[in-house]
């Protein structure tokens, strides 16, 4: 009887031990997927707005300072954040800035490179048809 009680009271211990781990399991991949959908709304909207069907998270790992590290790819190109569960923010930090900033100048230089063509082009325009208008006015006169 001794032995009976002594099995079945482990075997509660193993029971709410499995149970306790089971949950703390659960636990931490519901703040994963958490973070993994932080990680893509805040890329959709604030990173790539009207682009999510280009953003695609991977992953999300738990760091030593109790954060979550999260790995995505959006348009095409790889981005990492983190994600504060206990605030409940995303972050890609200062480098992911910099690079849109980067990315920015890019996008502006192609734009200035544009409207400068446009521009000469008009200005060709222009003069031809200044040309057209002054020879039209001369056959006129003689």
């Amino acid at each position: 009887m001794k032995n009976s009680r002594k099995s079945l009271s482990k075997g509660i211990v193993v029971a709410v031990l499995v149970a306790i781990l089971a949950i703390g399991g659960c636990a931490s991949e519901k703040v994963k997927n958490q973070a993994k959908e932080r990680a893509a709304r805040y890329w959709q909207e604030k990173a790539y707005p009207g682009k999510s069907y280009d953003v695609q998270v991977v992953e999300a790992e738990k760091t030593d300072d109790g954060t979550y590290r999260v790995k995505g790819i959006v348009d095409g190109e790889t981005r990492v954040g983190t994600f504060n569960p206990e605030s409940e923010t995303f972050s890609e930090g200062y480098y992911s800035l910099a690079h849109e900033k980067g990315k920015r100048v890019a996008e502006l230089e192609q734009e200035v490179k544009y409207w400068k063509e446009k521009f000469d082009a008009s200005e060709k325009e222009n003069y031809k048809l200044k040309v057209q208008i002054e020879a039209g006015q001369g056959k006129k006169a003689q």
